[in-house]
């Protein structure tokens, strides 16, 4: 349920960093098997309810889920919700296939 929630804007900041220094002809696609959890944490200790969320990510081609790249992003969830990107570390660029 959580990466349903945030596929949306894990996709609307990819596409912002991919395109088009990355890729010119579509924008990345992710898939919710493709992101692994890397850590979660309360901001203000176990009474908060502002949660901070580390995700790997290999965003793919959309078409064939061919992956493009890989991705370390944190997002910071509050009541609300508010979901904000908090840091992004772009890990690797994978070469595509010829077509």
């Amino acid at each position: 349920m959580l990466m349903n929630m945030l596929a949306p804007y894990i996709e609307k900041d990819l596409t912002h960093f991919y395109y088009p220094q990355i890729s010119k002809e579509f924008s990345p696609h992710v898939t919710p098997w493709k992101i692994d959890v890397i850590e979660t944490k309360r901001v203000n200790g176990f009474r908060g309810f502002i949660l901070e969320i580390t995700f790997e990510i290999e965003p793919t081609d959309g078409g064939h889920n061919i992956p493009i790249g890989k991705d370390r992003m944190t997002y910071e969830i509050s009541y609300g919700p508010e979901i904000k990107l908090i840091h992004h570390t772009h890990l690797k660029t994978y070469t595509l296939p010829p077509e």
